[in-house]
């Protein structure tokens, strides 16, 4: 019993950290008395509870343990351990028992890292109340009866990730809260509220202390295929956020195009030349006009502020060069110029300025010209105190490298760049751009420059010798198109080359079946021939077998004759034999009877005499007759000699009776003797009749005739079923080979479509190369606050950010209607632009997410999701390619699963698979072309759905336990699923069959993706591992190391650059995925006192 609490214990408190205290010193709590006036209610009393403690490791989608706790069915049911409530018998039940710390293990144990207390009194009477009524569900939605409470701040794990299309950002889901990171800059740029959330209060102190997107756990994201929307799942609802990029903060409006620009020392105050020969002064950021600056005859070509803010230098195309009073823009002074200054700054401590000429020549004069002495004349065009000299065509751009401001650096027309001492007056070194140079500038730091020329280039410089760091060019809406185009047509020609094989394969497959054809036609041929020899020797064999029978027949019935007779001789010698041994026995008795009378007869006659005898002997003589005694005497001797004549008559009687008794004795023996005789005989009769003769030879000759006859009469059948079974298989081969030769014809045309495909995206690339092949003018180019971008402005109406350390284009800022002819930052994210459109933009480089619509929230009143077509949780989302379709996946654990499909334009459904799968769907993905919808879900099945019909393609089968994620590869022939079986399968589309199992986690794989258009994947898992597999051969090529907990999400970039993952340690890491190199980490964020003390009360 203890180890099953034990185990629930461990479930239900896995959320939080393992506490120090023995538990030998905690104490149980005794519950308090509940009275509420009403039945306890799940929903709205129990649920909080849980909710705060609980279901953060034992929600649909973790489930840890298998113990699921959001609703009454399943936490009864409970886990791997059992049931976790008994109703009616809290001291029974487990929770009850862990809760009230009745029992190890306790929940939740303390200290813990997440801030959660151990369950007061109230909450543990309140629980024990529940259960003695019968742990009972009102039946109502959560949404209806839970008092939603907000999370613990400590709550930091990571349930979903997303990488944007581009990789430039990465969007974390941690708790019921949303970050977004930019991983080029390094930087959080957003956390995503709802601002209905934000605005909620308890007991006057905001509900979500930490803000919320969300307020259940944020279980998915992702973004659509431009990156400009993220859509989060959560309980019930799906949130779209839209991202805008460049947000004008404000728009001046001029009345003429935008020659040039500058910004005070602390860039409050903007000074702007139009071509109408006037500049004026503005107040930053509200955009509010300060004075106009009038008085040139000419285009205002160059204009910058003195280092003190008070005062503004002009030069014009008129020649001249003017100084105005910033505060009130009245003009201080005016010069004329050797030649119109296209571009000037002024010098450090502001007495000077340095003017690029279109003569070539870099002047330097005094800001403030001395007048001239009593009777002298003022020179038309003041002396310069040097000139810098060295370009062979108009300098186009001057700047001070700051803040030394000992040195310069200028561009021309010449297409150099060059770098001058100012102090000593000379040139240090020139820099070949390549193409006449528009502008420069220089980095904060002083240790770079940058350069931009007509010919659609950028280049950043190191300062100190030359060389070249970085070349920047391009359109990044042209880049990525030239990228897109080039996926398509990668992943085009892996179509074509699978396309070629089916055709080839198909074709061999004709060839196959025609000679199968062939063969079974001949087949039958052979055997309608051979089929009347077939006949004519099986009816031969049959009539020697009927011979063979016949002589068979005609030796047993001789034999069968022979016995009869041979027994009926032996009966009749029998039946004489038996007649003389009645015979003989008749004599015998007779015999018996005669010499027993004869005897009988004697022997009276012998008693007779023996009396006569005794009789004689008996007498007793006369004394007196003395002849007595001779008397008696004479008397027994004649007696005697009677006596003796009778006894040898008896002897004879008797001599007579025994020879008669043997010679009618040996008389019956004699007949009996006969008899056996006669009876063996009979029985050797019977037997020979009852035998078999010796039938070896006939039946041999039988039996080979018999087994020749069905040799030859199943040879014959045999024909006659070869006929039938080739006429079959002729039937079978003709119909399969017409299947065949259709299955040919259509993979015929489908690589005629491909191939036609396939030149039509060959000639898009090649238009897209000459697209991006065409480079605008950049006109315009300045450095950032930190030095790591620049801002540029170009033809093409567009103000663009490029990477200095990687030379690519970040941002590109729309607004424009015409050229733009200058840039600066007023911020690290705030950029100003001018352009021939006659206009200022005063545009933000952060990115602003907005909250834009809640697919499954009430129109009217968003907070409430009872009437959402989302039964539960949303687990997994995903953007058609097109992003007009959001497929997102759940259902109700261990019930349904289903997959909606949501118009993202109106946030109806257009469609719902609601028994999709008979469990949760877990993880869902578009294919590449839009067309096919594939899912993996609790079930432990991986299906494909049409997405017009929302019809069932096709199930792969083969996983032991949960599918927690699935992926496409592009060219949509190979397909991956992650299972909670710790294994990682690969399937083939075509046929639905496992390609390989990957093994070598110990623990769940939780997240899948493929890197790029080709076989590699990326994956994580509970182990605390991400790993990087060949799904051609399933080796693991590299892992990425870092990860101290489960790991359950991670994404990799569309040029397999980079992997981000994130997990139960709240920390979202980014790898170099051609090395391994961790390249970053963003730790969850740090919870103040006051969020702690603030949250859930």
């Amino acid at each position: 019993m203890r180890n099953r609490f034990a185990n629930l214990c461990v479930m239900l408190a896995a959320v939080f950290a393992a506490g120090s205290i023995a538990a030998a010193e905690e104490k149980p709590i005794k519950p308090a008395k509940v009275e509420l006036g009403r039945p306890v209610s799940f929903e709205k009393d129990v649920f909080p509870i849980l909710d705060a403690n609980c279901i953060a490791c034992h929600n649909v989608a973790k489930k840890e343990g298998s113990l699921v706790l959001e609703n009454v069915k399943d936490l009864i049911k409970g886990g791997d351990s059992g049931a976790s409530v008994v109703p009616g018998k809290p001291d029974e039940s487990y929770l009850y028992n862990v809760a009230a710390r009745v029992e190890e293990s306790f929940m939740p144990p303390l200290p813990n890292k997440v801030g959660a207390k151990a369950l007061t009194p109230q909450q543990v009477g309140i629980l024990r109340q529940w259960i003695i009524e019968g742990a009972k569900s009102s039946g109502k939605s959560a949404e209806a009866g839970v008092a939603w409470q907000s999370l613990p701040p400590g709550l930091n794990s990571i349930y979903a990730t997303a990488l944007s299309p581009w990789a430039r950002y990465a969007a974390v889901g941690r708790a019921n809260r949303i970050a977004v990171y930019d991983l080029t800059s390094g930087t959080e740029v957003a956390a995503l509220n709802d601002p209905a959330l934000v605005k909620l209060q308890k007991d006057g102190k905001p509900f979500y202390p930490q803000g919320a997107a969300h307020r259940d756990f944020v279980h998915s994201l992702a973004f659509n295929s431009d990156g400009s929307l993220l859509a989060s799942g959560g309980y019930r609802v799906v949130k779209l956020w839209k991202k805008s990029l460049g947000n004008v903060v404000k728009k001046i409006d001029l009345p003429a195009a935008v020659t040039s620009m500058a910004l005070n020392a602390d860039r409050s105050v903007l000074a702007v030349a139009t071509a109408d020969n006037s500049a004026s002064l503005w107040k930053l950021p509200e955009g509010k006009k300060l004075v106009d600056l009038k008085g040139h005859a000419g285009e205002i070509k160059g204009l910058s502020f003195t280092p003190d803010r008070s005062k503004v230098v002009t030069s014009s195309a008129d020649q001249s060069l003017r100084v105005w009073n910033a505060a009130d823009g009245k003009q201080i002074s005016t010069m004329k110029t050797p030649a119109v200054i296209n571009a000037l700054t002024v010098s450090k401590d502001g007495a000077q300025v340095i003017a690029g000429a279109a003569n070539n020549i870099i002047y330097v004069w005094a800001l403030t010209i001395p007048a001239p002495k009593a009777g002298e004349k003022a020179p038309e065009i003041p002396a310069a105190l040097y000139e810098l000299k060295g370009h062979a065509k108009p300098v186009s751009s001057v700047k001070l490298v700051m803040p030394a401001g000992t040195q310069l650096v200028s561009g021309s027309e010449d297409g150099t760049v060059r770098v001058w001492d100012l102090n000593g007056k000379k040139q240090i070194r020139s820099i070949n751009h390549g193409a006449p140079v528009t502008d420069v500038d220089v980095s904060p730091d002083a240790k770079n420059l940058v350069s931009v020329s007509v010919n659609g280039t950028g280049k950043i410089w190191q300062l100190s010798d030359g060389k070249m760091l970085k070349e920047f060019r391009g359109d990044l809406a042209k880049e990525r198109q030239l990228i897109l185009a080039t996926e398509a047509q990668t992943v085009e020609k892996q179509k074509v080359a699978l396309g070629d094989a089916a055709v080839k394969a198909a074709d061999k497959n004709v060839k196959d079946r025609e000679a199968e054809l062939k063969k079974r036609t001949e087949e039958l041929a052979a055997a309608k021939k051979a089929l009347p020899e077939a006949k004519k020797k099986a009816d031969e064999s049959t009539k020697k077998v009927e011979a063979a029978k016949a002589e068979q027949a005609k030796l047993l019935a001789d034999h069968k004759k022979k016995g009869e007779d041979a027994v009926k001789a032996a009966s009749a010698q029998k039946a004489a034999a038996d007649k003389a041994v009645t015979d003989a026995d008749a004599k015998l008795k007779q015999v018996n009877q005669q010499n027993q009378t004869a005897i009988a007869a004697v022997e009276k006659e012998a008693a007779a005499a023996k009396k006569a005898l005794d009789d004689a002997n008996a007498v007793k003589p006369d004394p007196k007759d003395k002849d007595a005694e001779q008397k008696k005497k004479d008397a027994i001797a004649k007696a005697k000699t009677a006596f003796d004549a009778v006894q040898k008559k008896l002897g004879a009687a008797k001599q007579k009776k025994t020879t008669d008794e043997k010679q009618a004795t040996q008389a019956i023996q004699t007949a009996k003797q006969a008899v056996a005789k006669a009876t063996a005989a009979v029985t050797a009769a019977t037997k020979l009749a009852a035998s078999k003769p010796d039938t070896k030879a006939i039946d041999k000759k039988v039996a080979d005739a018999e087994a020749e006859a069905k040799k030859l009469a199943d040879a014959a059948t045999a024909a006659e079923k070869k006929i039938t079974s080739s006429e079959r298989s002729v039937k079978v081969a003709e119909t399969t080979l017409t299947k065949i030769k259709g299955q040919l014809a259509e993979r015929t045309k489908e690589k005629a479509a491909l191939d036609a495909s396939a030149k039509k995206l060959d000639a898009a690339l090649e238009e897209a190369k000459k697209q991006a092949a065409v480079l605008t003018p950049i006109k315009a180019v300045a450095f950032s606050e930190d030095g790591k971008q620049v801002v540029t402005g170009d033809d093409s109406k567009q103000v663009r950010v490029w990477d200095t350390t990687t030379g690519k284009e970040l941002d590109t800022l729309a607004g424009h209607t015409a050229a733009v002819s200058a840039v600066e930052y007023t911020s690290k994210t705030i950029v100003v632009s001018g352009s021939a459109d006659k206009t200022i933009l005063i545009q933000s480089l952060q990115p602003v997410w907005s909250l834009i619509a809640q697919l499954g929230a009430d129109t009217k009143d968003p907070m409430k999701v009872g009437g959402s077509p989302i039964t539960n949780r949303a687990l997994c989302l995903d953007f058609s390619p097109d992003g007009k379709l959001l497929a997102v996946g759940g259902g109700d654990p261990s019930r349904s699963g289903e997959v909606i499909l949501f118009d993202v334009a109106t946030g109806k459904v257009v469609r719902k698979l609601e028994n999709a799968h008979s469990d949760t769907v877990l993880g869902l993905k578009f294919s590449r072309t839009g067309k096919s919808l594939l899912t993996g879900a609790a079930d432990k099945f991986v299906k494909i759905f049409d997405v017009a019909t929302g019809k069932f393609v096709k199930s792969f089968e083969g996983h032991t336990h949960h599918v927690l994620d699935v992926a496409w590869k592009a060219d949509e022939s190979t397909i991956v699923s992650a299972g909670a079986d710790n294994v990682i399968k690969v399937w083939n589309i075509e046929t639905g069959e496992q390609k390989r199992t990957i093994s070598g986690y110990s623990k769940q794989v939780t997240s899948i993706s493929f890197l790029g258009l080709g076989a590699n994947i990326v994956s994580g898992g509970g182990d605390k591992t991400v790993r990087m597999h060949l799904t051609t051969n399933g080796k693991n090529y590299r892992n990425l190391s870092g990860s101290t907990d489960y790991v359950y999400s991670v994404a990799g970039s569309r040029d397999e650059a980079i992997v981000i993952a994130g997990g139960e340690d709240g920390i979202l890491r980014i790898w170099d995925a051609k090395t391994g190199k961790l390249l970053n980490s963003f730790n969850p964020p740090a919870v103040s006192g006051n969020q702690q003390a603030s949250a859930g009360k």
